[in-house]
C-alpha cells in the first residue's frame, strides 16, 4: 500500500486530533494533537496540542508536548514545549522554552 504526504493548508482551522500514517505537514492551525509517521509545521502554521513522531519538524509555531525519536527547530521557529527524544537539533534564533528530555 502506497502512503502519501498530507497537507493541512494555510487557510484551514482544524479543532481536534489527528492521526496519520505517513508526514503530516501544517501550514494552518491546529488546536488538538497530531500522531503519525513524521510531523512537519511550516514556517505559517500553529499548533496547540501534543505531537508524537517518529520524526517532527518545527519551522513555525508550536504549544504542547513532542514526543519524537528526532527532532528539529528550524531558524525562526517558536517552541513552548516538554520534549522527550532521542535526537534533538536547534538552529540558531529558534526560541525553545520548557522542559527537554533527550537522549537513550
Amino acid at each position: 500500500m502506497l502512503m502519501t504526504d498530507s497537507r493541512i493548508s494555510s487557510d484551514v482551522t482544524i479543532d481536534g486530533d489527528i492521526k496519520g500514517t505517513s508526514t503530516i505537514t501544517v501550514d494552518g492551525t491546529v488546536n488538538g494533537n497530531i500522531q503519525s509517521e513524521g510531523v512537519v509545521i511550516a514556517a505559517e502554521g500553529k499548533v496547540t496540542g501534543n505531537v508524537s513522531a517518529k520524526s517532527f519538524v518545527n519551522e513555525g509555531s508550536i504549544a504542547g508536548k513532542v514526543s519524537a525519536e528526532s527532532v528539529e527547530l528550524k531558524i525562526g521557529s517558536t517552541n513552548k514545549i516538554s520534549l522527550n527524544t532521542k535526537t534533538l537539533s536547534v538552529e540558531p534564533s529558534a526560541f525553545l522554552s520548557g522542559k527537554i528530555k533527550c537522549g537513550g
